[in-house]
């Protein structure tokens, strides 16, 4: 900067560098003591980016965003699962996962409750299927791969069979192909092509596809071909190909809804296009984070317990102190504190309200039912206990206590009791309403306020859903301004702020 006039850099691009080798030293220096995602989400804010996040005006800034966002979710994944979430353990991760052939972002996805394209590597599909697979780029020294020399010996015997004449590599290799051909359940369509990027030497088919079909039979269909020959896609024709995508996408049909999606459409519409449509990341909270910890400790301890072991306050501590997630905190007083109360919380739950003859048939139950052809509800129960009438759902709340008619009103609640009734359940159960008991457990006092639905009650839920299904299909996404917007995640870039 000191030299900028004799570059004859302008005012605006000098006040520009200024800015950036601010903010770029501003955020080193948060790496030593703030999580890689906490990091990052500094750096989406003071930059600007999180803010554009919200107003993108071609299909190619939506994927962007959308892609940061998926970035984002992994990294908080990582912060839960990991004591060590600085920067330099996060990108060790990610490099390892690179070496190893898998895609960081890949292994967190349900595929096959992706309603889309989905572009993923042989290595990610393993143990998956599709109705339709297209596999790629089948010619010679793209699949199978040059066989590149070893980085590091591997003795004889190691890889089994290592006579004369056998090509480990390719065998390989061959493995990969097959795991691809068996991911398909209904069609499959093996592709390639001549020329790749500035190649101008014509590429050979892989010897996979005269495996697959037969030489002869290969041969005459590309003698077909030539014959026929291939008309080139102008860059014109993507044009209305990519208004189509736009217009679909406006038209895109609601095919999940949580409990916690319902309650921040209800609250707030925009909040909801930003958390759910648009997935705009949010740091981790400190009230996420404790929470996460409470339940992450009940669940290992109640699971040690199913597997055989002695039901212990210390092993109930000992496991939220190893799982304690210290991220989103203000500072280290305030994590002591919360760290304290939740092993008070715990103390109090295993003194007061642990009940060592209740048999536990779930825990951290994922579950999703089927309102219609094309639409599910869903979410996770913490546990499920057996009743002497059927079954008992249970939610901790690590929150302050709701009254009655809260608990009596609850949606999450009629979600979970639809879970153990409908016949489109995902938890297969088939209870009757009045043989499902819903509980919530609330720490913070050792309270526990229990209620239960009835069929007209589960029949005009149902029927609530659909026509809210309808709302957010049909929503414009207009802020609805009050007190809950002083606490809410998207306040420094919502537009009714502006």
């Amino acid at each position: 900067l000191e030299k900028a006039s004799e570059w004859r850099v302008s005012d605006k691009t000098k006040e520009w560098a200024s800015w950036f080798a601010e903010m770029f030293d501003r955020h080193l220096g948060q790496i030593r003591k703030e999580t890689a995602g906490q990091v990052l989400y500094y750096f989406l804010q003071d930059s600007g980016l999180l803010k554009k996040m919200t107003d993108f005006n071609s299909v190619t800034e939506e994927r962007v965003a959308q892609n940061i966002a998926k970035f984002f979710d992994r990294l908080k994944k990582y912060e839960v699962d990991h004591e060590d979430a600085s920067v330099a353990s996060v990108v060790g991760w990610l490099n390892l996962s690179l070496e190893l052939g898998e895609s960081p972002l890949a292994g967190g996805e349900d595929w096959t409750q992706e309603d889309k394209v989905n572009l993923l590597t042989i290595h990610s599909s393993k143990g998956l299927e599709f109705p339709i697979v297209f596999l790629v780029n089948l010619v010679s020294a793209r699949f199978p791969s040059r066989n590149w020399p070893e980085l590091i010996p591997v003795p004889t015997g190691v890889w089994g069979d290592t006579s004369e004449g056998t090509d480990l590599h390719l065998q390989e290799e061959r493995r990969l192909a097959y795991v691809g051909l068996t991911r398909a359940r209904d069609e499959l369509y093996l592709t390639a092509a001549r020329f790749y990027g500035e190649a101008k030497q014509e590429k050979k088919l892989s010897v996979f596809v005269d495996e697959i079909f037969g030489s002869d039979r290969v041969g005459k269909v590309l003698d077909r071909q030539k014959e026929i020959g291939r008309s080139p896609l102008t860059l014109e024709s993507w044009e209305p190909l990519v208004k189509q995508v736009e217009e679909a996408r406006e038209r895109a049909p609601l095919e999940y809804l949580s409990f916690t999606q319902l309650s921040v459409f209800e609250t707030c519409p925009l909040q909801y296009r930003y958390r759910y449509r648009q997935r705009i990341p949010t740091p981790w909270s400190a009230a996420q984070s404790f929470g996460s910890s409470v339940h992450r400790a009940l669940e290992l301890w109640y699971q040690a317990l199913i597997n055989g072991h002695q039901p212990t306050r210390s092993g109930l501590l000992k496991f939220y102190r190893e799982t304690f997630a210290a991220t989103g905190y203000a500072g280290r007083a305030e994590l002591k504190k919360m760290m304290q109360m939740g092993e008070e919380m715990l103390e109090a739950y295993f003194k007061d309200l642990f009940k060592p003859k209740k048999k536990i048939l779930e825990l951290e139950k994922s579950f999703s039912v089927k309102l219609g052809q094309d639409f599910k509800i869903g979410g996770k129960i913490d546990r499920i206990d057996q009743w002497q009438k059927g079954v008992e759902i249970i939610d901790y709340k690590t929150g302050r206590v709701w009254d009655d008619k809260k608990v009596e009103n609850s949606a999450q609640m009629t979600m979970y009791a639809l879970s153990a009734t409908h016949p489109g359940s995902s938890l297969r159960l088939g209870f009757k309403p009045e043989e499902v008991k819903l509980s919530f457990v609330f720490l913070q006092t050792g309270e526990i306020k229990s209620t239960q639905r009835t069929t007209a009650q589960l029949e005009k839920a149902q029927a609530d859903l659909l026509v809210t299904k309808d709302k957010i299909e049909t929503s414009r996404f207009v802020p609805t301004p009050g007190l809950w917007c002083n606490f809410c995640d998207y306040k420094l870039i919502c537009e009714a702020w502006d």
